[in-house]
C-alpha cells in the first residue's frame, strides 16, 4: 500500500521532522509499504508554505492511505491533509 506520511513540520527544527519522518518511512517499508514522505517532494524554488500544501496534497491523491504521526491534531497543515484525504475516501491512519 502506497501511504502518505503526514507529521507536524512547522515550529520545530526540520532535523528533528526529517528524523520522525526517516523513521516512519523506514518502519513502513520494512511492513512492505511504499511511503511517501513531504520531505521528498519538489515543491519548486524557494516555495511558499502554500506551495509544500499544494504538491503535498497532489501526493496524496496518489496514495492508499495517510498515516497521522503524533501531534497532528495541533497542525494546520495535518488537518488539511486529513480533511482532503476524508473526503477523497483515502485510508486513515492514527498513530
Amino acid at each position: 500500500m502506497k501511504i502518505y506520511i503526514s507529521l507536524p513540520i512547522s515550529g520545530r527544527s526540520l532535523e528533528e521532522a526529517r528524523n520522525e519522518a526517516d523513521l516512519m518511512k523506514a518502519r513502513l517499508s520494512r511492513e512492505g509499504h511504499t511511503p511517501v514522505s513531504p520531505f521528498n517532494i519538489y515543491a519548486g524554488k524557494n516555495p511558499t508554505w502554500k506551495d509544500h500544501i499544494c504538491c503535498d496534497l497532489r501526493a496524496l491523491a496518489d496514495c492508499d492511505a495517510i498515516i497521522l504521526c503524533e501531534g497532528w491534531e495541533e497542525s494546520r497543515g495535518c488537518n488539511i491533509e486529513h480533511d482532503f484525504a476524508r473526503c477523497m475516501g483515502i485510508k486513515i491512519i492514527k498513530q
